[in-house]
Order: C-alpha cells, then sequence, then structure tokens
C-alpha cells in the first residue's frame, strides 16, 4: 500500500483547483477565474485499491498587500514542508518570470521532489512557442517530472496519478476510506457560498468577501443553513444583494444546487450581507473567520 502527502502549488489560476476536483471526481475546491479563490490549505484525499494520497490545495502565489494576504502565502509555504512531493503547476502559455523564480527557490529550499505539471495544454497554439517557454522552466530546477495535463478536460489525470505513485513510501493509509477532505462540512459549505459570489458579482468584490455559517441544522431529510456574506465596504453591500435582492437570491439558487449534490438532502439556505470595514487587515476577525491559525502570528 502507498501512502503520501502531495502539495500543488503554483501561481494564481494555474488549476490547482480544477486538478484536484477531477482526481477526487467531486467538487472540494471552489474555482474562478479571479485571484484569491483558494485561500486555505485544504486536504484532498484520494483512495484506490493500492494507495491513499493526501492532496494540499494551496493559495496562489502573487503579491501580498495584507494580512490575509500574507496568511494565505505562509499556507501555500507551510504546504511544502509538509509533503512527500510536490506538483508545481503552471500553464501552457506561462513564461517564466520573477514570481515562477521565487517559488522555484522555495522548492529547492525545501528538498522536496518536484514534478512540473504544464496544465491547459488544451491551449496550445504553437508547438515551438511553447516548447521554447518550457525550456526555461526545465532549466530552472530538476524535476523529477515534466507532465502535461488538461484538468480541465480530464486527459492525462490518470498517468499522472501514477507516476506520482513511483515517489510514494509504503504505508498505512491515516484516513478513512470514506473521507474524501480534512474539513468540516460547514467550511465547504461556505466555500461553494463565497464561489457563487465571486463569480456573479464585480471585479471588485472577489477579492474583499468571505463567508461564515451562522447557523447549521440537521433535520432529517433537510438541512438549514444560515449564512452571511461578509463585505469590506459599504458600497459592496448593495452589489452583493442586488437591485430588489436578484443578486443575493441568484448567489442562494446557484449555491444551494452544489450544496445539495454534496450532502444529498434538500437544503433551505438563507443569505445575508454583512459590513465588516477592513476585515482582512484585522487579526481578531481573520481568526474568526478560519484565515489565521492561532499559533503562526509570526
Amino acid at each position: 500500500m502507498k501512502f503520501g502527502s502531495v502539495a500543488l502549488i503554483g501561481k494564481s489560476n494555474v488549476g490547482k483547483s480544477t486538478f484536484i476536483n477531477q482526481v477526487l471526481g467531486l467538487k472540494l475546491s471552489i474555482t474562478s477565474s479571479k485571484v484569491q479563490t483558494t485561500r486555505n490549505m485544504i486536504a484532498g484525499i484520494y483512495n484506490d485499491q493500492d494507495s491513499q494520497i493526501v492532496f494540499y490545495d494551496t493559495p496562489g502565489i502573487y503579491r501580498t498587500l495584507n494580512k490575509m494576504n500574507i496568511e494565505m502565502m505562509k499556507e501555500a509555504r507551510r504546504s511544502l514542508m509538509y509533503s512527500d512531493l510536490i506538483l508545481y503547476f503552471i500553464n501552457s502559455y506561462d513564461r517564466i518570470n520573477d514570481t515562477d523564480l521565487k517559488i522555484i527557490e522555495a522548492i529547492k529550499q525545501s528538498e522536496t521532489p518536484a514534478f512540473l505539471v504544464v496544465n491547459k495544454i488544451d491551449l496550445i497554439e504553437d508547438e515551438n512557442e511553447f516548447f521554447e517557454r518550457l525550456d526555461a522552466f526545465k532549466q530552472s530546477f530538476d524535476f523529477k517530472e515534466r507532465v502535461a495535463i488538461s484538468a480541465l478536460n480530464n486527459q492525462n489525470i490518470k498517468e499522472i496519478i501514477t507516476d506520482i505513485k513511483k515517489y510514494l513510501n509504503d504505508g498505512d493509509p491515516i484516513y478513512d476510506k470514506d473521507l474524501f477532505t480534512d474539513r468540516p462540512v460547514k467550511f465547504i459549505v461556505s466555500e461553494y457560498i463565497r464561489e457563487k459570489a465571486i463569480n456573479l458579482t464585480h471585479e471588485e468584490i472577489p477579492h474583499s468577501i468571505t463567508c461564515v455559517i451562522d447557523e447549521y441544522k440537521e433535520e432529517g431529510n433537510l438541512t438549514r443553513i444560515i449564512a452571511s456574506i461578509i463585505c469590506d465596504k459599504k458600497s459592496q453591500k448593495p452589489i452583493i444583494v442586488g437591485k430588489g435582492g436578484n443578486m443575493i437570491k441568484e448567489i442562494g439558487i446557484e449555491a444551494r444546487r452544489d450544496i445539495e449534490n454534496l450532502l444529498s438532502t434538500k437544503v433551505y439556505l438563507e443569505l445575508f450581507v454583512k459590513v465588516k470595514e477592513g476585515w482582512r487587515d484585522k487579526e481578531f476577525l481573520l481568526k474568526d473567520y478560519g484565515l489565521l491559525k492561532e499559533d503562526n502570528n509570526e
């Protein structure tokens, strides 16, 4: 039996969350074309007949601006220390830049073996230019494997699982085979709601919202959920609510659909919008919202 942990690391919007969802065959990590979508390190637990692999989906690496962003970058770097293998994700159209070089330097310092995972190969237009861009990444580090995939189209996902197993040690699984994550259900539900708010609102909204579950009750075949979408400016609240409440209603409809698929029950979902000005720089609120670990204030 093979067991091990694998960190998914890379810049924003390189498809790490889409990859982990394909591997698990369900929606664990939320996805969006906008940065700051993944904020917490989330463990996705993959099981098959001869292995258990714990994949850590991490926040995308980018320039930090506030206390929340700084903690997100710490979260991504911590994953390198926890893992037996690193998957470094890039897009097929990416050229290596300073951010890539900083990530690669962190990988070197971790002394953890790493794969270069080239995602979105379905978007390659000029193969000569693609191989020219790729060569710069190949020369930057001695990657154990280089794998080309399309996470969205499920292309070469099985192959990369096979390659990963070659670098894992024999060992007993530490999680029950019925589990697919280490996160509580309420966390996943809050993320589903945040995803819908991100994708349905204007560009300035996603960076500054989070979602908290105020009430969660299971009543037979019905789950009652009351949740709050938190924004950091008064001007954002009417955008999230929408004219006549249309936007918050649409967010609720789309989120409820995903939550019902997750829970396999009927869901009653009630959403509110609350303003907490400057919450991303307030340590006590970041702790309340699960975005700052109690023992990681350095």
